[in-house]
């Protein structure tokens, strides 16, 4: 049967649940995104593999996180169909405890893929225009211009490689260990400003509608200082202002074009306090 989605990721092309007497499994179709003429030479080869190479590489995850079981793999070029377990979730909150564990887990995770140069996923959402039509919104002009400013800093940041999309909705919470994450939609693997994970573990349930714009800066303290513990677990020295930088920065470029009237004044005022 098909999942219902709201198609955001250019890289899905449709989501099914195989449903047998033995089995509930989970089905993700990977495609080759199409890109516009004028964004070829900005844009390259998108990384649309990523997510499936990252399901089968052998990257250890760090403690209280784990990959969904991976059933079956089908690669047919410019498709792969990804079969996986069908993670049976925990009906829980999202309470701070729960967040500073995730971002505990993405600060390990970031400490032991830590280093590189700068990839190519901040750069190519603002100079080719992937949501070109919200960088014109008339409320975001006077971060706008602060933009290339702001990429150059978050580029001179330590850099590391993490989940990329870590949202809680791609962080489940399964009900036979309701205390760990089965992460998901891992997407983009490349290195990113060290902090840039906890952008979207902070503000993806007020996009969706399922958390006050005004609980956020308590969360987004806590999860700052859990992201650096665990980044030193992993014996890795980042100061808690270029955490705090890298957070902020990627958060308002990524999400504050395009979210909610709210959410946004929210995420430009971080922005222009970078």
């Amino acid at each position: 049967m098909p999942v219902a989605f709201r198609p955001v990721a250019v890289t899905t092309a449709a989501l099914y649940r195989v449903v047998t007497e033995e089995e509930s499994v989970f089905v993700k179709v990977l495609c080759r995104p199409r890109i516009p003429a004028d964004l070829v030479d900005v844009v390259g080869e998108f990384p649309w593999r990523d997510e499936a190479e990252f399901l089968l590489s052998d990257f250890a995850l760090p403690p209280g996180f784990r990959r969904p079981r991976v059933v079956r793999v089908d690669d047919l070029g410019d498709r792969i169909g990804l079969w996986l377990e069908d993670v049976r979730c925990a009906d829980v909150e999202w309470d701070l405890p729960r967040f500073r564990r995730a971002a505990l887990g993405l600060g390990r995770w970031a400490g032991r893929r830590f280093g590189g140069p700068p990839g190519r996923a901040l750069r190519v959402l603002y100079e080719g225009r992937l949501v070109r039509e919200a960088f014109l919104r008339p409320d975001c002009s006077r971060f706008a211009g602060r933009v290339p400013e702001l990429l150059a800093r978050l580029e001179a940041l330590p850099q590391a490689t993490g989940h990329n999309d870590a949202c809680p909705q791609n962080l489940l919470v399964p009900a036979d260990d309701p205390e760990s994450f089965v992460v998901i939609d891992v997407t983009w693997q490349c290195p990113n400003p060290v902090g840039a994970d906890l952008g979207q573990l902070l503000v993806g349930l007020a996009q969706a509608g399922r958390m006050a714009v005004a609980d956020l800066p308590p969360i987004r303290e806590a999860i700052i200082d859990a992201y650096l513990d665990g980044l030193r677990l992993e014996h890795r020295a980042v100061s808690r202002e270029e955490v705090a930088l890298g957070c902020d920065g990627s958060l308002a470029l990524r999400s504050a074009f395009h979210s909610e009237p709210e959410l946004a004044e929210y995420l430009i005022e971080l922005g222009l306090a970078c």
